[in-house]
């Protein structure tokens, strides 16, 4: 296995894709039907890049998407890194010059990727019976359906969370059917039939993390009355702003890493303005000044120094999705040297023996804290951000991320529900370190709480995505 950004997609590995994710179906002789040309360039794919044609290739068997593929140009444009397929790509032609597929070229997504296609990764495209990702997402969508006419409440922000997941989910899987009753399940707030949560000025940001729902649903279906709801949170959110440029509503809780970095993050992904992810970069490099640690490990709070395990999995979720957008820069150096440093901080901190073996602690430091779900998936779905953008490239975070998917398998049951899973909680009293790390060790973990289904669906898109629109 390699990781460095050299790769482009062979046929064979487009055919592991589409299997992985059910768009391709084999006979009972594990035959592919119908299967891409070998020695033409391959066509390109929905989100995934054409792969070089061979010097001297025949011409390839099909129209564009293959014989067996979706239909899409070679390197399709602002999704993937556009390697580009043989001469146009529609299926390949001669083969004989290694030129950019329709659409596509050497570089990269409309973000700003860089000039190399997206690193292959053998180690996530095979796992157990029933635990791949494809298996464990839908469980999991199928899961939540049924909560999208859930009132948002003090945790509103998780079944938000869960709700986008689900989303992004079905679209990358082409479950259209699910993906529009998802949609159809959000009209009663963009119909204004049901309040949607508090935007006033003394909202939370608990309360305005609401807005990166609307903002998927745009992205996804150009719903016009989800770009208001979303854009009007994210733009009160910086109403009032300090002349240090960050937000009144910075608590400095890690927690905020993702509720403010990700309302910031999809606002910039719905409208393209280069201020939303100005905003986030300036928060993010003010959080990890003031909880960041010479190990890695973020405090919960200013005031609770305990490494709470999801408050980390909140920066480190927060910063995957910011550095997948963030333009090359001084604030994206920044922003990626202090994830950089956390996911090195993170990895021995890794269970590594036993049954809850690539789980993360609860209280990560303190050995007799109990394994938690939630954070382990935060963590894999960062991890496995960083590797698929190339970020990071040693085998060593393939391993971690590879096992932190496997157990989250093993607290899946069959049903899509996770289990061992911290509620939400505050922060812990003022104290000694040893009360406050007691805080959250003591709390009971439950299941089927959205604040592990999220991250739960995060990483199995995450570990299925075939593009890379943060390679830089």
């Amino acid at each position: 296995m390699r990781l460095d950004n050299t790769y482009r997609f062979a046929p064979h590995t487009i055919v592991t894709i589409l299997l992985s994710a059910g768009l391709l179906h084999c006979s009972s002789t594990d035959t592919p039907v119908n299967p891409p040309a070998t020695t033409a360039g391959s066509a390109g794919m929905a989100n995934i890049a054409g792969s070089a044609g061979s010097p001297g290739g025949t011409a390839g068997s099909a129209p564009a998407g293959g014989s067996g593929g979706a239909p899409a140009t070679a390197g399709a444009p602002a999704t993937s890194a556009g390697s580009g397929g043989a001469s146009a790509g529609s299926g390949g032609s001669s083969g004989a010059s290694v030129t950019a597929g329709a659409g596509g070229s050497s570089a990269g997504s409309a973000q700003g990727g860089g000039t190399s296609a997206c690193p292959v990764i053998s180690e996530f495209q095979t796992w157990p019976s029933g635990k791949a990702p494809l298996d464990i997402g839908k469980l999991a969508v199928n899961n939540f359906k049924s909560h999208t006419g859930d009132a948002y409440g003090g945790a509103g922000y998780a079944w938000t969370f869960t709700y986008v997941g689900s989303l992004q989910f079905t679209k990358l899987t082409m479950d259209s059917a699910t993906n529009t009753t998802l949609i159809q399940g959000f009209e009663r707030y963009a119909s204004g039939s049901t309040a949607a949560p508090s935007n006033a000025t003394s909202a939370t940001v608990d309360d305005r993390a609401f807005g990166d729902l609307p903002l998927e649903i745009f992205i996804e279906n150009a719903d016009d009355r989800s770009k208001k709801l979303g854009l009007d949170r994210a733009d009160q959110q910086w109403a009032g702003a300090g002349a240090d440029g960050i937000t009144k509503d910075a608590r400095y809780w890690a927690d905020d890493m993702f509720m403010i970095t990700g309302l910031q993050v999809y606002a910039y992904r719905a409208t393209k303005d280069l201020k939303y992810l100005t905003r986030s970069a300036k928060t993010m490099i003010a959080y990890q000044a003031a909880l960041q640690q010479a190990d890695g490990n973020f405090w919960h709070t200013k005031q609770s120094k305990a490494y709470w395990g999801r408050a980390n999995g909140w920066v480190a979720a927060g910063a995957a999705e910011l550095l997948t957008d963030l333009p090359a820069g001084g604030d994206r150096d920044m922003v990626m040297a202090g994830y950089k440093k956390q996911m090195d901080g993170l990895l021995p901190l890794q269970i590594t023996s036993g049954s809850d073996a690539g789980m993360w602690r609860q209280v990560l430091d303190l050995a007799t804290s109990n394994p938690e779900s939630s954070c382990t998936a935060m963590f894999t779905f960062a991890l496995v951000t960083g590797i698929r953008n190339g970020w990071l490239t040693d085998a060593k975070y393939v391993t971690a991320a590879r096992n932190g998917w496997l157990a989250l398998g093993n607290k899946t049951n069959s049903s899509g529900i996770l289990d061992k899973v911290c509620p939400g909680t505050g922060q812990a009293d003022a104290g000694s370190l040893a009360s406050q790390q007691m805080f959250y060790a003591n709390i009971a973990l439950g299941s089927n709480d959205q604040h592990g289904q999220a991250p739960l669906l995060w990483a199995a898109r995450a570990l299925m995505r075939a593009d890379c629109p943060g390679v830089r």
